[in-house]
């Protein structure tokens, strides 16, 4: 007997996907309207706002807009110093802030850090994981072994770990909005930024996987996954960057990403037209990609040690 290739109640999938396709032209113009129309920002005064990497470049630049709104910002850091230093800028403009020394690949530790915020502020109503290792390194390079395990730790699971911890606050209270810092990285293999890239194409899993899976609490709590180009907040980075787009200022990326984050956008870019041009690209052959790639080229420039390991194998 052959098998029983047909999908299950077949019959009522063609009613479905009759009614997709009546819905999507009518779907397809309302997104697209929704673009123009202005969305009102959500007030956070008062709201505790805690954001990891918080003692410099965009960690410190979203902080200081929160504490200007009214928000109680949790900055957290494992540089004490830097973020004692993001902490007393938000108080010195009237906000309140508090600063936290924390090592976000660390379980333990993040289980402390929550118990304190809650006793020291309330409890969190808006997480933003933002705490990263940006650097790159060859893919086969013998000696980035703890480099990456480190990169791994900190740029994902730490979200995963902060995530866990401070989720089922926000489900009790059926109020919270988790954000994730990923990358325009984890939409094109950029070469000598392997493990960056891998941290972030898992966030974006990550992040959609959870944002499904929040609807099956019928909860208020929302997420939101930010996807910038280079920002200048590094220029140790910036020096290894060969780019034909320039890096973006902190101060226009960061205006760029509270706008998203206060409006409650589940995923966008900075700037906001690349994620969809990026797309669109994808669905090219891959030599009219290529061809693409090489007019906007995103060049990750090796280390000085790097030229020893090219040079063992390179043809």
């Amino acid at each position: 007997m052959p098998p029983n290739n047909l999908p299950s109640d077949p019959l009522k999938i063609v009613f479905q996907l009759a009614i997709f396709i009546l819905l999507l032209v009518p779907g397809i113009l309302l997104a697209i309207l929704k673009k123009f129309i202005p969305v009102k920002p959500k007030c956070v005064k008062g709201e505790v706002v805690l954001i990891t990497g918080a003692a410099r470049g965009i960690g410190r630049e979203l902080a200081t807009r929160f504490g200007k709104l009214g928000a109680k910002v949790a900055c957290v850091d494992i540089d004490e110093l830097e973020n004692d230093e993001t902490a007393q800028i938000i108080k010195n403009r009237g906000g309140m802030a508090t600063s936290y020394k924390c090592d976000v690949s660390k379980k333990d530790q993040i289980k402390v850090l929550h118990a304190k915020v809650r006793a020291d502020l309330g409890p969190v109503d808006i997480l933003i994981n933002n705490a990263g290792i940006v650097w790159g390194h060859l893919y086969i390079d013998p000696a980035k072994d703890q480099f990456i395990m480190d990169q791994v730790n900190v740029n994902l699971m730490a979200h995963i770990w902060m995530n866990r911890e401070i989720l089922p606050s926000m489900l009790e209270r059926n109020h919270g909005q988790i954000v994730a810092m990923s990358s325009m990285s984890s939409m094109s293999g950029v070469a000598n930024i392997s493990t960056y890239s891998v941290t972030k194409w898992g966030l974006n899993g990550m992040m959609e996987c959870l944002h499904n899976e929040l609807k099956q609490f019928n909860t208020e709590v929302k997420t939101t996954n930010i996807l910038p180009y280079f920002v200048e907040t590094n220029p140790k980075v910036s020096s290894f960057l060969d780019i034909r787009l320039p890096e973006i200022p902190t101060r226009i990326a960061g205006s760029e990403m509270m706008k998203g984050i206060l409006e409650e956008r589940r995923i966008f870019s900075v700037p906001g037209h690349m994620l969809t041009m990026v797309q669109i690209i994808r669905l090219l052959p891959d030599n009219l990609q290529t061809l693409l790639n090489n007019i906007f080229h995103v060049r990750i420039l090796g280390e000085p040690s790097d030229e020893l390991i090219l040079n063992k194998y390179k043809r």
